[in-house]
């Protein structure tokens, strides 16, 4: 048996459509970094030819949502919900994420102290609880960790309103829709408030896009769709089609009219971008295999690299490349040959992080022996 058809073997359980769907996401994001790499003149160019119009971190918002978000639903309602829970939601949450952030957090922060960097104007606590961009905007330094900031807060605010909230409301479905409506309001009435006062759309990434307590809604949409699945199962499958095309549509036409739809009303443009994603979930999510094992072999491999990609392409890879190509051309080379090393360094580094250290403390956590709910 070739070592492909043994890949696919341990992967089998995998739904490929959603694999599709986190291997374009962190495309998208090492795309969308790659341009710095360039000369100026490329930039417009470069950003122009991008395929896909829709942001690759609101794409992961929208899959961690409706994964994880799926496995807690699952434990809110199919069994007593309690601390216990939540505790045991969290431990598993945090094996998964934390260790990775830390080590290359860490990595970067020493090889900067070491090089006599100045540190940022927020320090490396803010950065280990993920409270650097909790109501402000995110600093310049390690900007991968904004997105997974609001990731860890909503994983431990959700959970926990759910809980308060049941104290009062014991009917879950009410319970839910209830908790829906608060965790999507509530950060797009941050956002109108702040465009009502003034900000510029120059302002958007920043002030917009990239502070924790105004996209929280991002990820709850996901978790809107795996409620749906979890509740209504005939009308997901009865309506995948409908979704499926008419995520094509607003997604060809996101790309005639780039960027317009931010112009025109920016608080509303991660709500598009999510009701976007939310559309193709439904026959994505039951999309098991492209049958061709070579290609469902690639993406598998993208997806299950896809976070030691997204926490080393920028900063630990904006190290290295300078260091190598002095070292290989005796300068920094040219800015093509460093376009090269960016992907090629990008997968071979994040996939020796992913096995040798990634997936032996995941490993460690399931052996740790506590319950949890079958996963999506």
């Amino acid at each position: 048996m070739n070592p492909v058809s043994q890949f696919l073997i341990s992967h089998q359980n995998r739904i490929i459509g959603l694999d599709i769907i986190r291997c374009l996401a962190i495309l998208r994001v090492v795309y969308g970094h790659g341009y710095l790499l360039l000369p100026e003149a490329y930039h417009q160019t470069y950003r122009n030819i991008i395929l896909l119009n829709l942001d690759g971190v609101s794409i992961f918002f929208m899959l961690s949502g409706f994964l994880i978000g799926g496995i807690l639903l699952k434990s809110i309602h199919t069994r007593e919900f309690g601390l216990r829970e939540i505790f045991i939601f969290w431990i598993r949450r945090w094996f998964r994420t934390i260790p990775n952030y830390v080590l290359v957090l860490s990595s970067v922060w020493l090889y900067n102290m070491f090089i006599g960097f100045t540190s940022p104007e927020k320090g490396f606590f803010y950065y280990l609880t993920f409270s650097q961009n909790f109501f402000s905007p995110h600093p310049d330094w390690f900007p991968e960790a904004w997105s997974l900031a609001v990731e860890e807060w909503f994983y431990v605010f959700f959970p926990l309103s759910y809980f308060i909230f049941y104290l009062f409301i014991k009917s879950k479905e009410k319970l839910f829709l209830f908790t829906t409506v608060v965790f999507i309001i509530f950060p797009l009435v941050l956002r109108v408030f702040k465009y009502n006062h003034g900000l510029e759309l120059a302002e958007f990434d920043l002030e917009f896009r990239k502070i924790m307590l105004l996209r929280l809604d991002s990820i709850m949409y996901g978790v809107l769709a795996a409620y749906l699945l979890f509740k209504k199962p005939a009308f997901w499958e009865k309506y995948k089609y409908l979704f499926l095309y008419t995520g094509i549509v607003f997604l060809l036409l996101l790309k005639w009219k780039s960027g317009t739809w931010v112009r025109e009303y920016p608080p509303l443009a991660f709500n598009i971008e999510s009701a976007i994603i939310f559309c193709f979930l439904p026959f994505m999510a039951n999309y098991k295999t492209t049958k061709l094992k070579y290609l469902d072999a690639a993406i598998i491999f993208i997806s299950i690299i896809s976070y030691s990609m997204y926490l080393i392409n920028l900063q630990v890879i904006g190290i290295l490349i300078p260091t190598l190509s002095g070292l290989m051309f005796g300068e920094t080379g040219s800015h093509w040959i460093n376009y090269a090393m960016y992907w090629i360094l990008t997968i071979i580094l994040s996939w020796m992080l992913y096995k040798w250290f990634e997936k032996p403390i995941t490993d460690l956590r399931d052996k740790i022996g506590l319950n949890k709910v079958k996963s999506m």
